[in-house]
Order: structure tokens, then sequence, then C-alpha cells
């Protein structure tokens, strides 16, 4: 499977996907991570997604990749992101959403897709108020469905 095939996020310090990092590779000519660091700021927080950085410019030098180092860096990934959108929503939406009665039942995250199942006082503003923080703390190019 090929890594652009599912976009998901890479760098979850920064909050860059991975059509972000395919994109400036491509775009332009990148042959390192500290090159994607500097041109699309992604690895340039913990480094924990430098192992998926450097398979992406593998995959598109054409050079094969390790399935386990790729099944592994996908599921790191999947990890973090479920991680980095339940402390976002922890800190910065829950009690925001909590001052009106509204309660969160449930996030089920896959790749750059999140959906989060809401109480039944949920209004417009909730639905609003989760993309806006999620999209600004976590990546601007989550897909955001709210229930």
């Amino acid at each position: 499977m090929s890594s652009e095939s599912r976009p998901r996020l890479i760098c979850r310090c920064i909050g860059v996907s991975s059509p972000r990092v395919h994109e400036a590779i491509r775009a332009h000519g990148l042959t390192s991570v500290a090159e994607v660091t500097k041109t699309a700021r992604a690895g340039g927080g913990c480094g924990t997604c430098h192992p998926e950085i450097e398979e992406i410019l593998a995959e598109l030098r054409g050079e094969p990749t390790d399935p386990a180092l790729s099944l592994e860096n996908r599921l790191v990934c999947s990890q973090e992101t479920q991680l980095r959108v339940e402390g976002s929503l922890e800190s910065l939406i829950r009690p925001r959403l909590a001052e009106r009665s509204i309660e969160v039942v449930s996030v089920a995250v896959d790749g750059l897709r999140v959906r989060v199942e809401l109480g039944p006082n949920a209004d417009d503003e909730a639905r609003a108020l989760i993309a806006e923080k999620l999209r600004k703390y976590v990546c601007e190019d989550l897909e955001i469905e709210t229930r």
C-alpha cells in the first residue's frame, strides 16, 4: 500500500498531513528529513515522525520499503493522532461544551477523519467549535464529522 493512498497526520507536533509532505517533496525535489522539515515543517518537533518521512522519501524515490517498518509507522501514527485528538478535546473543547451541558459521547479517529458523537444537547455552534479547535490544534486537513 502506498503511503499516499491513505492520508494521515504525519507530524503530530506541528500538525502536518501526509498529502502536504508528499506535495512538498515533489514540488521542491526534497531528499532528506532536514529538507522536509525546513520546507514543510514536518519533523520539526519531537522527531517521532522522522521514520515516516524517511519512508515517504524512499517510496517517492522508488525504493522498496520494509513492510514491518511501514506497519510500525502506521501504528505509531494512529496512536499518536488518537492521543493528540483526545488531548485537544479534553483540554480545549470539553470544558467549553460542559458549560453548555453538551457531552462528548465518543471519538473515533481514522487517518485524517475524526468522528465525534455528541450528546442530545448538541447544536451547530458546538459542532463548529469542535471543527475549529481540532483543525487549529491538531491539523488543518482533518475531516471532522460530528453527530
